[in-house]
Order: structure tokens, then sequence, then C-alpha cells
């Protein structure tokens, strides 16, 4: 009896990824910057999704969300001088996910902890309020596309960006949606 509870709630929460269209919006579709020198090369596929938030505005339509896209990319590069946007992935509120830099090149996000990680950002501030429904559906179908693609490991582990840096990120609303997911781990 335990097994048929536990599967249920297994398929409850992956019922959203599955009936969610995964839309991946490419780098020149939201007019990235072309990276520069120094991106370190990573060996897929990757043992661990790190999800943060970007902490700032957040977007609802693609027009919107791009433009965050390459404000973040902007600052990424210009004022942290990173070689590129930090992330690998980032979910605006629209649903839709934005392709930052490759899954095989190291990213930006957790200083100490990005190698053999995934980066995944949500648009927005998530401390008060959970990510759309959209952005929801769009995370777990990017994470089950991620696994079939070879970017993660069947058996990878979901962490918060909190649990490996110091930082708010992915705020309190978003970590505690997180911990309800089944790759969820506390064990970093």
């Amino acid at each position: 009896m335990f097994h048929c509870k536990l599967l249920v709630v297994t398929l409850l929460l992956l019922l959203p990824a599955a009936l969610c269209e995964l839309s991946i919006v490419a780098r020149e579709d939201w007019q990235a910057r072309a990276a520069s020198d120094g991106l370190t090369a990573m060996e897929l596929p990757l043992e661990r999704a790190v999800i943060a938030h970007t902490a700032g505005r957040g977007c609802s339509d693609d027009e919107s969300c791009a433009a965050q896209v390459r404000a973040i990319q902007s600052f990424h590069m210009n004022g942290l001088k990173y070689s590129d946007i930090s992330y690998h992935y980032l979910i605006g509120g629209n649903g839709k996910v934005y392709a930052g830099r490759s899954s095989s090149q190291r990213g930006a996000i957790a200083v100490g902890n990005n190698a053999g990680s995934l980066g995944i950002a949500f648009i927005g501030n998530f401390d008060a309020a959970a990510p759309t429904e959209a952005a929801v559906a769009a995370a777990q179908a990017l994470l089950q596309h991620a696994v079939a693609q070879g970017e993660l490991k069947a058996d990878y582990k979901l962490l918060g960006h909190c649990q490996l840096s110091a930082t708010k990120s992915p705020g309190d609303a978003l970590f505690a949606l997180l911990k309800k997911w089944p790759q969820w781990s506390n064990n970093v």
C-alpha cells in the first residue's frame, strides 16, 4: 500500500511537467551576446541541478522575458566580468525556458560549487510568492529533458542555490516548493 501511495504522489508531482510542452528559446532568439574566452568545460551528464532565482524583476511575456535575460547577461558579463551569463537555463513567468551557457560549460552561480552542476534560474524574486504554474511546469519538463538529453544523470540531486552559497536564492517560497520535488536532496 505504501508503494502505491508513493507512486501516486510521484505521478502527481510530475503531472504538470508531462502536460507542459517544453519551449526552449535559443540564444540567438533572445539576442544573446557571444561568450568571451575563459569558459571551463564539464563532462556530461552532470550530478546536480541547482535552482536559483535572479532576484530582480520578473517577466510574464516573451518580450519582457527576453529583455530580462539580455539584461542579466549584460550584468554578468559587464558588471561581474563573467565570460557569459552564469546560468545554463533561465525560466520566465511565461513558461518558456531561455538557453544560457552550454550545459557542457561550468556555470558561475555558486562560487566553488559549480562543477558538476546544471544551473537553472527562475527570472524574478521568489521570497514571498512562488513562480507561475507555467514556469514550474517548464522547470519540471526541463529537468526531464536534461536527463533525456544526457545533460543530467537519471539519479541527479536537485538543490536550491542557498544550499551551496550564503544566499536567499532561490527565495523562501520557491525553495519550499523545490523540497516537494522527487529529486530534491538535503545532502549536498
